[in-house]
């Protein structure tokens, strides 16, 4: 006999601190509305942007992929309803909320990580944190770090992380967007590229596996302990440059912003971001249940 497992999840709907106040003012199904993506996140924004018009095909999203700062921007200036970023907003741009009398809500998606990527011919197979820190201080390196654009999320994550107030740009390179990230690193055996995971990690997207293929993905060392990009060092925090997906949006009555931010982080929102190869923030209990089926035969 075989055994033969079905998997089913359990209904519900995790909420992202986005509290339903009634079925009246739930008009997220039909709409139009601009949205500002941190372009190292559009791979993932894309798929749920995907996935909630094909739950809601009279909703209409405009994309507008942007540099975190400019995109966070765009929505405190009203230009946009949705900001997807990698950051929580700070005291002074939470004023807009508080002159609004809107309730700062931010949502969180998934877990995604900063990849540092790098020539396929160059010998290079794991860099240290020592190492990233003495390159972005400026400090004797044969090597150069090269972001998506001057104003990169990703550089300002490292900065951050590197506890670094004033930027030395000696061994810093600002491309043209990610995909020109690529196109430098296939040209150059010394650069490491700083790029956001999900544009190399889904393996059922063929555009994020001819990029891979383009690259070699480089392990971090950290204290001796070498960890790459992947679900499982995404999931126990074993990889150090890991960060979150923030959505924040202005819209306060229910509508397609606020109803994108509850599906995103719902079970079907959960479910992409896994199927993506990142990590849920959100943890969907799953459910096994095992039963005994005839075995097949062949009949002559």
């Amino acid at each position: 006999m075989k055994k033969l497992a079905y998997l089913s999840a359990f209904i519900f709907m995790v909420s992202c601190n986005q509290k339903v106040k009634n079925a009246e003012e739930m008009h997220v199904g039909e709409g139009e509305i601009s949205v500002a993506v941190d372009e190292s996140f559009k791979y993932i924004a894309d798929a749920e942007i995907a996935a909630y018009q094909a739950h809601y095909p009279k909703t209409k999203f405009n994309v507008i992929y942007a540099p975190e700062q400019k995109a966070i921007g765009l929505m405190l200036s009203d230009s946009v309803e949705l900001a997807i970023v990698s950051r929580e907003l700070s005291d002074k741009e939470q004023r807009y909320f508080i002159t609004r009398e809107i309730e700062y809500q931010p949502g969180k998606m998934a877990v995604d990580a900063v990849a540092l990527i790098t020539n396929k011919d160059n010998p290079l197979e794991e860099i240290s944190m020592e190492d990233i820190g003495k390159i972005l201080k400026g400090e004797d390196s044969e090597y150069k770090l090269v972001f998506d654009n001057s104003s990169s999320s990703n550089l300002n994550f490292l900065l951050d992380e590197f506890q670094i107030e004033e930027l030395n740009k000696t061994n810093i390179f600002a491309a043209n967007g990610t995909e020109d990230v690529f196109n430098y690193i296939e040209k150059s055996k010394k650069s490491i590229g700083v790029i956001g995971h999900n544009w190399i990690s889904d393996v059922d997207h063929k555009p994020s596996m001819a990029l891979k293929e383009r690259i070699k993905v480089l392990g971090i060392n950290n204290d001796g302990e070498v960890t790459f990009p992947e679900v499982a060092s995404l999931k126990d925090k074993s990889y150090p440059l890991s960060k979150t997906v923030f959505l924040h949006t202005t819209q306060h009555r229910w509508g397609v912003a606020k109803g994108f931010v509850r599906f995103a982080c719902s079970q079907v929102g959960q479910l992409i971001v896994e199927k993506m190869g990142l990590q849920p923030y959100y943890l969907i209990p799953k459910k096994y249940e095992m039963f005994d089926t005839p075995e097949l035969t062949t009949v002559e």
